[in-house]
């Protein structure tokens, strides 16, 4: 094979390193040349840079759980490792430089990790090498890491603690997995049972020593029902939603799901190793694999770990691929080059979209302008997605942002948002927006062109430019702020 020529087992390692901070790198690079300074992409780490913050001054690095303020509906927030961590390193430096240097540091340690564990189920350099490769420039991981929400902290827990649980050369080493494993029982029950499936996976087919494993478990459950339950009991247990087959297919750089490219060689990845499909390497990750699309189906915020698995397979489709016996050797050239570019083109295609994701120095500027002229007790209405973005700039309270968990009556909350947004009838947005008190409406350009409204004049935009009861106080071209006031 060709590309051994270059890569081999001493250097292997530093091309994946260059590759992965190219493409972790590569957004937060592009974004601070294009606003002068650090812009999360982005509204989840806003949110978590909110409940750090909150967490910080509330409880002086305390586990605990804190309701939300800036949110119309009644709602939770579980303080997790990863917020007390921003906590603490966010005292010392730039919150928004704390997460982007974290993001790219776990993201290429998890890299490594992933790496070691595949080399301790035999997996030779060439082959860890592609599915690292491939593992990089999928949507999921990019999205993972470029777009920062809490899971990209578990997921490096979850194989840290698996790591350190699968040496076998000094036995003695497994009992120190406890301490990852027992971080990542904090963050939810849904986290610590993906672990514990996991780790029965790998006892069912390697050597079937229940004990520690059982001990373990006992002590992971212990510790998500004792912090956890009693925030389920209150507000309900995670949302569940239905996914779509289609959910599962990434769209030219889409954050959620696979490339067309990735799950074509994980169909030749399993073809090729089917007849191993019971042997101790293999059956383990077909068990773990449609565990993990079954959970994935009723709540697909888990994916990243399934993409894991997923990888696995299309490297080794890759592999098989290019191994396999072709009459006309151009064809298969050919083929390889459409499928290396295919998943090249998918990974460069997330890179740019993520570059160019709100917030922008406009709405930042604008949000900024809110949170010195106007009360905080009025509500801002937006989109969802900005829903955390407006929490954290302007440190006002929103009629709903794009975290589901633990609201009960979201869709309802969700269907008000839609109404004010699609209805031309004053008498019914100017009542809906009187009783929820809200002041401001947030509209961006992303919002005009499809994220809301299809086109010009519809629903609320014809109300703004129509009655004398909205006045913009922000206008650029692509930020708008319309101040509401019913007394007219």
């Amino acid at each position: 094979m060709t590309f051994k020529q270059y890569i081999n087992e001493k250097n292997y390692y530093v091309y994946i390193l260059v590759i992965a901070f190219i493409f972790l790198a590569m957004p937060y690079f592009i974004r601070m040349l294009g606003h002068g300074y650090m812009m999360i992409p982005g509204d989840k780490s806003y949110n978590h840079l909110t409940i750090s913050e909150t967490s910080f001054s509330n409880s002086t690095l305390m586990f605990q759980t804190v309701n939300d303020p800036l949110i119309v509906p009644s709602r939770a927030q579980i303080v997790t490792p990863y917020h007390i961590l921003l906590a603490g390193l966010g005292n010392l430096f730039p919150s928004a430089a704390v997460i982007v240097v974290l993001a790219i540091l776990l993201g290429i340690t998890t890299l490594f990790l992933f790496d070691r564990i595949l080399a301790r189920f035999g997996f030779e350099y060439f082959e860890r090498f592609v599915m690292a490769i491939l593992l990089v420039m999928s949507p999921l991981f990019l999205s993972t890491y470029l777009i920062p929400d809490q899971i990209y902290f578990a997921i490096f827990l979850q194989l840290l603690g698996f790591y350190l649980y699968t040496c076998t050369k000094k036995g003695y080493i497994k009992y120190f997995s406890l301490l990852p494993y027992a971080l990542l029982s904090l963050f939810s029950i849904i986290h610590t049972l993906i672990a514990i499936l996991i780790l029965f996976a790998y006892e069912y087919v390697s050597g079937k020593k229940y004990r520690f494993l059982l001990m373990l478990s006992a002590i992971m459950l212990g510790i998500c029902l004792y912090y956890n339950f009693p925030v389920y009991f209150v507000y309900g247990f995670i949302k569940a939603k239905i996914s779509s087959g289609n959910f599962y297919i990434s769209y030219l750089g889409s954050k959620n799901g696979f490339g067309i490219f990735t799950l074509l060689l994980l169909l030749f990845g399993i073809i090729g190793t089917w007849h191993e499909k019971y042997t101790k390497n293999y059956s383990w990750i077909y068990l773990l694999m449609c565990s993990l699309i079954v959970l994935t189906l009723f709540y697909p915020f888990y994916m990243p770990y399934l993409n894991f698995v997923v990888v696995i397979f299309a490297g080794l489709g890759f592999l098989y691929l290019f191994k396999m016996r072709w009459e006309f050797k151009i064809i298969k050239n050919f083929t390889i080059l459409i499928i290396i570019l295919g998943i090249l083109f998918s990974g460069v295609s997330f890179v740019k979209i993520a570059s160019y994701m709100p917030p922008s120095e406009e709405l930042v500027q604008a949000l900024e302008k809110i949170k010195q002229e106007y009360h905080q007790d009025i509500v801002i209405l937006s989109h969802p997605d900005y829903g955390h973005i407006i929490k954290y700039f302007a440190s006002r309270k929103v009629l709903i942002d794009s975290s589901q968990d633990f609201i009960e009556d979201y869709d309802y909350y969700a269907s008000v948002t839609n109404t004010i947004f699609q209805s031309r009838s004053l008498s019914e947005v100017s009542d809906l927006l009187t009783r929820y008190n809200i002041k401001l409406i947030l509209i961006t350009k992303e919002m005009k062109n499809g994220l809301v409204w299809e086109r010009e004049n519809k629903g609320l935009l014809f109300l703004l430019d129509n009655s004398d009861k909205f006045k913009p106080i922000y206008y650029t071209h692509n930020v708008e702020i319309w101040e509401f006031d019913n007394n007219h």
